[in-house]
């Protein structure tokens, strides 16, 4: 897996937690004082698992997504015949790193920009990337020279004291061995390490207050170990340097924080009794005074860790009462909710458009480019053309190794080479290697145009496969896949296919991408196949299949049948679709329109297999 796609899921996993962080806060407000200390700080581990958890899961509430659009795509169509002027996918909108050109009856190319989505989506990366791993480095630096320093102090060795701490152990059914450890550096007593925890104390603190006092911070100290608070304050931690971009996550961290507070706080009341807990609220006050002088230890937590929540931990030792509350159901509706909610995936696609033209723009140097190609064409051989298109309609920019460069795609055509069925080009592709073009790819094959460009992952190994077709008839065209290596492009498929409409289509749940192929049958319906990549080859990928047929391929022939509801052959090929979208109630009426009909083709015969796979 790459940088980028790394920052993706980042990205789609912190739009995500920033919509559970406002759920939780819109679930705390409404609730107020029904929630307890305990609850207002666990409600916040939905926001963690949501950040922790970087995909969703599938809920009712994701029928009405799609995923997430994987490829990038150029698609060109010269003199395409009128069976390709609908596209199956063109209800579905393209995003920036997917790409289209395609020519139309004027011959204008529409290019994706050379500093296009993809470019800035990879300098955003490498920031968020760079000041990430730099603010890791520096708080493992700092707490690794902290936790050297602290292991050469010496530690408490007053038998009342330690007796006090044994006590409280005891209280708290605690049986791991924790020192006080004498430093002057924390300023308020503190906890510190997951592995080896320890209670940090000055000693001229510790020397000069009370023994009730020195109860309660033992408490609170104790009852953050018996939490597990150090290592969730971690977590929380590295959530924030990931999230580091994201105001809302950050906000929604620091009220998880404040919140730990007030729920140990709760936890100690627990174990204390009622006449104890203005003693232990005026403790935690005491030690305000001594913040300002505090060093902040990435993996510590004191007894007072800011003024600015002070308030509401006080209003909570105020108003605590050790009792269950009747608030559960409410409670539980929220928690549920919020946690489906959050845990349902983004609005995204399944698909790219093979037909959205609004995303790029004509570049203006074509002809530059057709000047560097030349340089690079065999003698008697030129760029392939149409009487609608120049050379420069036929000359594309396409970043196909995911560097934020483009690569210099075209196709052309021998001299002594004329039109027919045997009629061959070649695809030449060129780089540009330190301020130089060089050719990574000049492969001859049958075919009249060059017909797709795409980009997309097909192992889910991180590194984009690149997948290039030729139109080889009206309606047919050939795909084969290529590699990068360091000789350039090689061609990895064993054997290609023929389509002749191609998607690109996202696995839920793994980064893997499979391609989807349209092949012609008669008028404008096509036989759908979802295919995913194996050892050279595609097989089909009927795991898949919902997904897609679901959102583009449905749709597509609802469209169809709508707009021409005479025609059997559309409702046979909407009730296939709506069998393989799991639709089957549907299908069954679909395949009962169709033989209704009774137009010849397919026969009654094919609509009652059909029938027969919807009963399955």
């Amino acid at each position: 897996m790459d940088l980028s796609s790394i920052f993706e899921m980042v990205v789609l996993s912190s739009a995500m937690g920033s919509m559970v962080a406002v759920l939780i806060l819109g679930v705390k407000w409404l609730l107020k004082s029904k929630l307890s200390a305990f609850w207002q700080y666990y409600i916040w581990f939905l926001l963690v698992i949501r950040l922790v958890v970087p995909m969703g899961f599938e809920t009712p509430l994701s029928k009405l997504n799609v995923i997430v659009p994987a490829a990038q795509k150029v698609h060109i169509d010269q003199n395409s015949p009128e069976i390709n002027s609908s596209q199956p996918a063109s209800s579905m909108k393209v995003k920036n790193n997917s790409s289209e050109v395609q020519s139309q009856e004027k011959g204008s190319v529409q290019e994706v920009n050379s500093h296009g989505f993809n470019y800035y989506f990879n300098v955003a990366g490498i920031i968020w990337a760079a000041v990430a791993v730099l603010s890791a480095a520096i708080i493992l630096f700092v707490n690794f020279l902290f936790t050297l320093k602290i292991n050469r102090e010496s530690w408490c060795k007053d038998m009342d004291t330690v007796k006090l701490l044994e006590r409280c152990k005891s209280r708290m059914n605690i049986s791991r061995f924790i020192p006080i450890v004498y430093d002057t550096h924390v300023g308020v007593p503190s906890l510190l390490g997951v592995v080896k925890p320890q209670i940090l104390i000055s000693p001229d603190l510790l020397n000069n207050i009370s023994y009730e006092e020195k109860k309660y911070i033992f408490l609170h100290e104790l009852a953050h170990f018996k939490r597990k608070d150090i290592f969730v304050s971690w977590i929380m931690l590295f959530l924030g340097i990931i999230n580091w971009f994201n105001p809302v996550i950050l906000f929604a961290l620091h009220r998880m924080r404040e919140d730990s507070e007030i729920s140990c706080d709760a936890y100690v009341l627990s174990y204390l009794g009622k006449n104890e807990y203005r003693r232990y609220g005026e403790t935690i006050i005491d030690f305000v005074k001594f913040i300002s002088n505090s060093r902040k230890i990435p993996g510590s937590i004191g007894i007072a860790r800011g003024k600015s929540n002070m308030k509401r931990r006080m209003t909570m030792i105020k108003n605590f009462k050790n009792k269950p509350q009747k608030w559960w159901v409410i409670l539980a509706f929220a928690l549920i909710s919020v946690f489906i909610m959050g845990m349902t995936n983004l609005p995204g696609k399944t698909v790219i458009s093979a037909n959205e033209k609004n995303d790029f723009s004509i570049r203006k140097s074509n002809i530059d480019y057709v000047n560097i190609v030349k340089k690079f064409l065999p003698q008697n051989s030129k760029i392939i053309t149409s009487d609608k298109t120049k050379e420069e309609d036929n000359v594309l920019l396409k970043d196909l190794d995911n560097d934020g460069r483009d690569e210099i795609i075209t196709a052309y055509r021998l001299a002594e080479e004329t039109s027919g069925e045997d009629e061959k080009i070649s695809i030449l592709v060129l780089k540009e290697k330190e301020g130089n073009w060089v050719k990574v790819m000049d492969e001859p094959g049958a075919g009249i145009k060059l017909d797709a460009a795409l980009t997309a992952d097909l192992d889910g190994d991180g590194k984009q496969e690149v997948l290039l077709g030729r139109r080889i008839g009206g309606t047919a065209a050939q795909l084969s896949v290529y590699g990068w290596s360091n000789n350039g492009l090689d061609k990895i498929s064993r054997e290609d296919i023929y389509y002749s409409k191609l998607d690109v289509v996202n696995v839920q749940g793994n980064s893997r991408q499979d391609i989807a192929v349209w092949q012609h049958d008669t008028g404008e319906a096509y036989i759908v196949d979802v295919l995913k990549w194996n050892k050279g080859t595609f097989i089909q990928d009927e795991e898949n299949y919902r997904g897609y047929f679901k959102e583009v391929v449905v749709p597509y022939y609802e469209e169809k049948v709508k707009a021409v509801p005479d025609t059997g052959f559309y409702w046979y090929y909407l009730a296939d679709a709506q069998i393989k979208a799991g639709d089957k109630k549907d299908a069954l009426k679909s395949i009962d329109k169709g033989l209704q009909l009774n137009t010849g083709y397919p026969s009654p015969e094919n609509f009652n297999k059909l029938k027969e796979k919807a009963f399955k």
